[in-house]
Order: structure tokens, then C-alpha cells, then sequence
């Protein structure tokens, strides 16, 4: 009787202790895993619905000639380390060749045509004209380059791996902007009025035409290419009408003292323009965020950028002394020093401002305007050019000396 007992006690103990393992809870790093399936379940949700719709509303953009450039442009990135880390070297193609610093390598547009390097100095494109161009000019943003003939009627569109498009225009043209958005102005004549300005949109494609009653000088375009800014002189100062690309009444019109120079976007909405009197700073509705006066100095090198404005005016022409200013988004001065020897050109990074000047290329912080850096140049340099803010390229007919601090 005995024995029995314990083999029933024995049967119910170990019967009770299997019922509680199955009944506990799940440990920490279970219930941690499940949050974890739920989530990517999801995330993959999310993505399958997105490819989708894109598929859907963009049909269009799956074809062969889309993905055989997203191919090159990616080898085309790869090659373009650090957004530069050395001298760029390119041929020299004549007094009348434009360098200009385009995707961390260089770009050069002359009379036979344009030639883009990476910044390890490989030659990444090479275009001809069927017509050699007698005064070569380019502009460029983050993604485009146009290289037109300067009062001629060619054009053409690049970009690192390939001419996208060439065009003629039916008058000359005066000037060109590229927005990062692949819209762009052209400057012309006009027979009917004193200046004509054409826009065109990322494919190309004429999107609209404006006739001025005003001499334009800039015709700049938003990054989201929604609005064109068209600056012009009349008798009363320099004009700046603002417009909905696509509307014929513009959204703001401002007169604003002196002759205009130059004018570009430092924000999406923030626009720079800049007089032989002073530099205004304007939103889309016209109002003035800041005036800058020259205060009677001669403008002698300017520099409009997402990162501010830069700019050096001649004070005394006999002694060469030059005040040269750094202004932020809003035209507010962030920094400003005396200068003493010529000023040839600047360029603003993040947190430095960078001259050019006869013998030197020099570094200087924003917010102490102290020099950090200089670099012995010689007459032959054309420009500067900030990378960021520990290096930057001075451009030369036939290199780009790589300068960079080491302090």
C-alpha cells in the first residue's frame, strides 16, 4: 500500500510540472522576434504597394535607354572619389576654353566642342559641334551642363556620360540657366521687344515664351522648376518679375535700385539679385528680406550659391583695398574683412569663404573671419571653387589645383 502511494504521488507531481512548462508565458527575445516579423510583414506590404503604383504612374520611365544610362551614370559616380581629392587635369583648348567645376571632376567648353573629366583626370565624355562655336559659354548645375555660343544661335544639353540634346535658337543667344531640375532659360534677341526669354522643361520640350519690355540680364529657375524669375533693366532700376512657369501674369513684380548684374537662387524661395549699388535678397512675393548697400565700391567679384552669398567690392582702386563681404541665405552679413591686393573670385562652402586673389588662394572661417589656410597661385588662375569646407580647386586653363587644408 505503501509503494502504491508513492507511485501515484509520483504520477501526479510530474503530470502538474508538465501542465505549468506549457502554460508559461513566452520568454523576452520571442515576443521581441514576433514584433520583429509584424514589422517587416509590414515593411514589405509598404513596398510591394509602392512598386505598384510606381509602376503604374510611371510606366514610362522602365525602358532600355533609362536603365542603360543608370547604369553609366552610376560608373560615371564611381568615379568621381570624394567629390575630388586631386588635381584635375585636362587639355588646353585655347584662350577662348570655359572651365568650369562640374560633378567633382571639370568640365570645358571651347570652339570644338565640350569635354568633361572625372577627378581622377579620365576624360568621361567628349562632344564635337558640327560648327565651331566662336564664343564658347557654359553653365551647369548638379546634373546638367548647356555649352551655347555666346551671341551665335547653337546649344547643347550633357550631361557626364552623354550630349542629351542640341538645339538652335531662332535669335542669338545672351545668356543661359540650368536649375537642377533639368529646366532652362535662354536668353535671346527679340525683333518685337528689347529681349526674349524661352524656357524649356526637362525634356526638352519649349514650355513657354516671354517677350520683354526690359534688357534681361538673369532668367533663373526654381530647383522644383515651378517658377522662373526673369531680372531686367529699366529706366527706373533693375525689374524682377516672378512667374508660375506656365502663367502669363506674374506672381510678383519688384523694382529694385541700380543696374542689374547678376541674380540665383540661394533657397528654394530666396532669391539673390544683385546691382551695380547693392545686393537685395527677395522671396517669390516680392518682399525684401535684406539690402546690402556698396556704399560707392565697385562690384568686382560676386559668387551665389545654396550656401550664401560671397562678395568683394573695390574701395580704392590706387591703394588696392577691397572689402569683401559673406552673406547668408537671407542677404543677413555673416562675416566681413578688409582686404588688402585684388580679389579676383569666391566661393562660399558651409562655414568658409574662399578668395582668390594675385598671388594667394586663400581660406577664411565665416564666423571669425580669421585665415585658416592660404595657397601660393600664380596670374594664370581663372577661379576658385569650394568642394566643402577643407577643400576647394582653383581653376587654370589646363589643370584644377587641388587646395586643401591642413591645419
Amino acid at each position: 500500500m505503501e509503494n502504491e502511494n508513492r507511485s501515484t504521488a509520483l504520477v501526479q507531481a510530474t503530470s502538474t510540472a508538465l501542465v505549468q512548462t506549457q502554460e508559461r508565458p513566452p520568454s523576452y527575445w520571442v515576443r521581441v522576434s514576433r514584433k520583429y516579423h509584424t514589422a517587416w510583414m509590414i515593411v514589405a506590404f509598404v513596398l510591394v504597394l509602392f512598386l505598384v503604383m510606381f509602376s503604374v504612374l510611371f510606366a514610362h520611365a522602365f525602358s532600355y535607354d533609362s536603365l542603360f544610362y543608370f547604369g553609366k551614370d552610376i560608373a560615371t559616380l564611381t568615379s568621381l572619389p570624394d567629390q575630388g581629392d586631386t588635381t584635375v587635369y585636362y587639355d588646353y583648348k585655347g584662350e577662348d576654353a570655359v572651365p568650369v567645376s562640374y560633378r567633382g571632376g571639370m568640365a570645358v567648353a571651347h570652339a570644338g566642342g565640350v569635354d568633361i573629366y572625372a577627378a581622377n583626370s579620365g576624360r568621361l565624355l567628349s562632344v564635337a559641334f558640327e560648327t565651331p562655336y566662336a564664343a564658347p559659354r557654359i553653365a551647369v548645375s548638379r546634373d546638367y551642363l548647356i555649352a551655347y555660343d555666346f551671341g551665335a544661335t547653337s546649344f547643347c544639353v550633357c550631361n557626364s556620360y552623354d550630349m542629351l540634346y542640341e538645339g538652335v535658337t531662332e535669335q542669338p543667344i545672351y545668356g543661359i540657366y540650368v536649375s537642377n531640375s533639368g529646366y532652362f532659360t535662354i536668353i535671346t534677341r527679340s525683333d518685337i521687344a528689347l529681349s526674349e526669354v524661352l524656357v524649356f522643361d526637362a525634356d526638352f520640350n519649349l514650355k513657354q515664351r516671354f517677350r520683354r519690355a526690359s534688357a534681361t540680364v538673369s532668367a533663373v529657375i526654381s530647383e522644383n522648376g515651378r517658377t522662373v524669375t526673369l531680372v531686367g533693366a529699366v529706366a527706373e532700376g533693375a525689374l524682377v518679375d516672378v512667374y508660375m512657369i506656365g502663367d502669363q501674369e506674374p506672381l510678383s513684380s519688384t523694382v529694385l535700385a541700380g543696374f542689374p548684374l547678376a541674380a540665383g537662387y540661394t533657397a528654394s524661395t530666396k532669391l539673390a539679385v544683385i546691382t551695380d549699388t547693392a545686393c537685395h535678397v527677395i522671396s517669390h512675393e516680392g518682399k525684401v528680406y535684406e539690402t546690402v548697400g556698396f556704399d560707392g565700391a565697385s562690384l568686382v567679384a560676386y559668387s551665389v550659391s545654396e550656401n550664401g552669398i560671397a562678395l568683394a567690392l573695390e574701395t580704392d582702386r590706387i591703394n588696392a583695398a577691397y572689402r569683401v563681404l559673406a552673406l547668408d541665405k537671407k542677404g543677413r552679413i555673416q562675416t566681413e574683412l578688409a582686404h588688402s591686393g585684388r580679389v579676383k573670385a569666391l566661393s562660399l562652402s558651409d562655414s568658409c569663404l574662399w578668395m582668390l586673389c594675385d598671388r594667394d588662394a586663400v581660406c577664411i572661417r565665416l564666423d571669425n573671419a580669421q585665415m585658416i589656410d592660404k595657397l601660393t597661385v600664380d596670374d594664370g588662375a581663372l577661379d576658385i571653387v569650394a568642394l566643402g569646407d577643407r577643400n576647394a580647386r582653383v581653376l587654370y586653363p589646363a589643370q584644377a589645383l587641388y587646395f586643401k587644408i591642413d591645419r
